[in-house]
């Protein structure tokens, strides 16, 4: 019975920790490469050392892990791809793979990086003023710099994670009875 964890063998054991890690690791793959047809992220962003989509492995005496996405929305500075080519102003950017939106009004503006905003330590943010009583259409993430000035935002690793998650499940639960098989077969053997 494996709900009783505290019985159960230690080979036993280890062996599910080890093929949910399997599992974890696989479905994590799998998600970044469906998350990437949708969103314009790199693989290092999703899965890198400082990945936006992390593992949660199974802690000794449990058998259970799973995957999160970061909740906080993407900044859009991370999709510009550049200003538009003999136009005046604004910026494009790419947030679904092979599909360049030039917006005309907006701009890149030095944010401060931690505490501090110098010459070298600062971060990007797309920014957009707003005229009196304007919104953006299809904007819901924006934050209010001040006055009508607002940083833009794409959608959270999360948002996008949870639309994949299903898709990847079927494979990540056949990942786990594979591997748990595998490793059983080989203590017994």
């Amino acid at each position: 019975d494996l709900t009783d964890l505290e019985n159960l063998d230690s080979s036993v054991e280890r062996a599910a920790r080890w093929a949910v890690q399997h599992a974890l690791e696989w479905a994590r793959r799998e998600s970044a490469e469906l998350m990437r047809r949708q969103v314009n992220w790199s693989l290092a962003y999703l899965t890198g050392p400082d990945g936006r989509l992390e593992i949660r492995k199974p802690k000794p005496g449990h058998l259970e892990g799973h995957i999160q996405g970061r909740f906080r929305p993407t900044s859009l500075a991370r999709f510009v791809t550049s200003g538009a080519p003999g136009r005046r102003g604004g910026v494009s950017v790419r947030v679904k793979p092979g599909e360049t939106k030039f917006m005309r009004r907006a701009f890149l503006m030095r944010l401060r990086a931690g505490k501090e905003l110098t010459d070298t330590k600062f971060n990007l943010g797309l920014a957009m003023r707003l005229r009196p009583g304007e919104s953006i259409r299809n904007k819901r993430q924006m934050v209010q710099v001040q006055g009508n000035l607002y940083l833009l935002y794409g959608p959270s690793v999360d948002q996008v994670f949870r639309s994949v998650a299903q898709d990847v499940r079927p494979g990540a639960l056949a990942r786990l009875e594979q591997e748990f098989t595998r490793l059983m077969e080989a203590e017994i053997a």
